[in-house]
């Protein structure tokens, strides 16, 4: 996938889906292009610091986050296959034994990238950290030095 920032002017004019809900658009500060092939898709988001991240799921349906923005995307049908507003800062997002765990602030997300849906929602102690995986257990770290160990099942 490529991707490419593009001025305000020239997202109000390209007639391509939105990753995300543009119902934000007054604290959108950056937007960009996204191309997969012959799909395109747009996006756009408030911090000039950050990129969004990406990571490819299967061929042509990618996970993208960024501030408080998740979206699974599926270029080839060329719309969202789910979308989350999150409460917290988008931090990062690692996927293992088809679950995407997506790291905000304070809490993680378990998506099932079968069902494109959230299976379980993990409040964190303090400040997020860092995703391991170890032995077959998704070890989630806070800035306090705590962590909690997810065990992901093979259903």
């Amino acid at each position: 996938m490529k991707f490419e920032i593009i001025d305000y002017f020239t997202y109000k004019k390209i007639n391509y889906d939105s990753v995300f809900d543009d119902f934000h658009n007054n604290s959108y500060r950056i937007y960009g292009k996204l191309v997969e092939g012959g799909s395109y898709a747009k996006i756009a988001w408030s911090s000039d610091l950050l990129q969004p991240q990406f990571l490819k799921i299967f061929p042509k349906i990618y996970a993208i986050g960024i501030d408080q923005n998740f979206a699974i995307y599926d270029f080839k049908k060329k719309h969202r296959l789910m979308c989350l507003d999150l409460m917290f800062l988008f931090c990062e997002m690692i996927m293992y034994n088809k679950k995407i765990f997506v790291a905000t602030e304070l809490e993680v997300f378990v998506i099932d990238i079968q069902q494109y849906k959230v299976v379980h929602t993990i409040s964190l102690s303090d400040t997020y950290n860092k995703i391991e995986i170890n032995c077959g257990k998704v070890e989630i770290h806070c800035m306090d030095n705590t962590f909690i160990k997810y065990h992901i099942s093979n259903n």
